[in-house]
Formats: structure tokens, C-alpha cells, sequence
């Protein structure tokens, strides 16, 4: 009786174990798979931030955030299911018409309907698919984390900070920018570079210090002086210009 247990447990472990591993090399060799699951999840985003507009009447400026950054942090998770660039281009090509179809039939305002002209929404798929393109031709991933890290967050932090308190500091092209919303973006870049070379790939600190300060003067000095949303191309070229210098 005691063995019949004892035989009954070792099998449902290894059922488990064996279901785990299967599991796993189906998505592993099943990149089709993954990326309907990536599109469906990217839907379920865009429905989210829709019916927090409609329904929840949360204001668009709001909305828009909420997927700018949900958006982006979900983009960090490509490099480790995704292995080579097309599947990507797959997803941010279907991203990319979807929100260019809207955003011409004016279409989704949670997303498009900005107090000025934008169309950072709509390019955002660009600079990811660019990213990981590069990040794989370089074989480091830290050419895609860091630069879309900070199109997410840092762009979002100038954003909030220069809507809250932009009118306390000097503003700039007709009140486009602001000087606070550029020392949120750089105090918001520079946390971030310091994170994912200290943390992620472990740099000496001096130079982690030095890159950090460069990266984030530098993208927020191209967030500043880029307009109607093309600092999502602008911050993440400059980046890229960057890593490609000190790396």
C-alpha cells in the first residue's frame, strides 16, 4: 500500500515535470504561437485603456499614458521569447497600421486625442522593431532595453512633470515643453541607465556614472527640441548613438 503511494506521487511529479517541459518547447519552437499571444494581449491593452476613457472617464491625456507605459514595459518582455527580429516586425508592423488606421479615422481617442497635434502614438512601433533589430546584430540586449526603458518611462515622467508643474518654470515653443517637465525626464533617465548597468550587466561605477549623465542629458536635450511625438524616434536614436559609443 505504502509503495502503490509512493509510486502514484513519483508518477504525478514526473507528469507534472514532463507537462512543464512540454509546455515549455511549445512556445519555445512555436514562435506563431507566441506571437498571436503577443498581439491578442496587445488588443486586450488597447480595449483597457478604451474603456477607461468611455467608461471609467478617465481623460485621454491619462489614457494615453496608461498605454504608453503598459505598452512599453510589455515591449521589454520580446528579447526573452522572441529570438529573431521578424517576429518582432510582425507585431509592430500589425501595431503600426492599427494605430495608423485609427489615428487617421479618428478613431480610439483614449489613445490619439492629445491637446496638440501627436503622432507619438502612432510611431512607437518604430522605434521598438529598430531596437530589437539592433540589439540582435549586436547580440546585447541592452540596445533594446535601455533606449525603450526610457521612451516609457522617462518620456511619460517629462510629460507628468511638465503638465503638473511646467507653469512654476520657463516654457518653450508656445508652452510645448517646459523646463520642468526636461529635469523630470533627466532625473527619470538617469535612474534608469544607472539601473540597468548597475544592475543588469554590471558596470564599473565610474563608468556607469559617466554613461548615465551622457545618456540622459543627451536624449533629454532630443526630447526637448523634437515635437508632435517625435521624440519617440528622436530619444531612441540618440541611445542607440550613444551605447554604440561607449560600447
Amino acid at each position: 500500500m505504502n509503495f502503490n503511494f509512493f509510486f502514484k506521487i513519483c508518477n504525478l511529479y514526473y507528469n507534472e515535470y514532463f507537462f512543464r517541459i512540454k509546455s515549455q518547447s511549445l512556445f519555445m519552437h512555436s514562435p506563431l504561437l507566441l506571437l498571436s499571444l503577443f498581439l491578442l494581449l496587445l488588443f486586450i491593452l488597447i480595449i483597457i485603456t478604451e474603456v477607461m476613457y468611455r467608461y471609467l472617464k478617465i481623460s485621454a491625456e491619462k489614457s494615453r499614458k496608461f498605454l504608453h507605459v503598459s505598452g512599453g514595459l510589455f515591449c521589454l518582455l520580446l528579447p526573452s521569447f522572441f529570438n529573431s527580429h521578424w517576429w518582432v516586425l510582425i507585431l509592430a508592423a500589425a501595431a503600426f497600421i492599427l494605430l495608423l488606421i485609427t489615428y487617421l479615422k479618428k478613431m480610439l481617442p483614449s489613445i490619439h486625442l492629445t491637446q496638440r497635434r501627436s503622432i507619438g502614438s502612432v510611431i512607437f512601433p518604430i522605434p521598438v522593431y529598430i531596437c530589437f533589430l539592433i540589439a540582435e546584430i549586436k547580440h546585447n540586449d541592452l540596445f533594446f532595453y535601455l533606449p525603450i526603458s526610457l521612451l516609457a518611462i522617462a518620456d511619460t515622467a517629462a510629460e507628468i512633470g511638465g503638465n503638473q508643474w511646467g507653469y512654476l518654470s520657463r516654457q518653450f515653443f508656445n508652452g510645448q515643453k517646459t523646463l520642468i517637465g526636461s529635469l523630470s525626464f533627466f532625473i527619470a533617465a538617469f535612474i534608469i541607465c544607472f539601473a540597468w548597468l548597475f544592475f543588469g550587466y554590471h558596470y564599473p561605477i565610474v563608468e556607469i556614472i559617466e554613461m548615465s549623465l551622457l545618456i540622459a542629458l543627451l536624449s533629454c536635450v532630443a526630447e526637448l527640441f523634437t515635437l508632435h511625438g517625435w521624440d519617440n524616434l528622436s530619444v531612441p536614436a540618440v541611445t542607440l548613438i550613444l551605447l554604440e559609443v561607449f560600447l
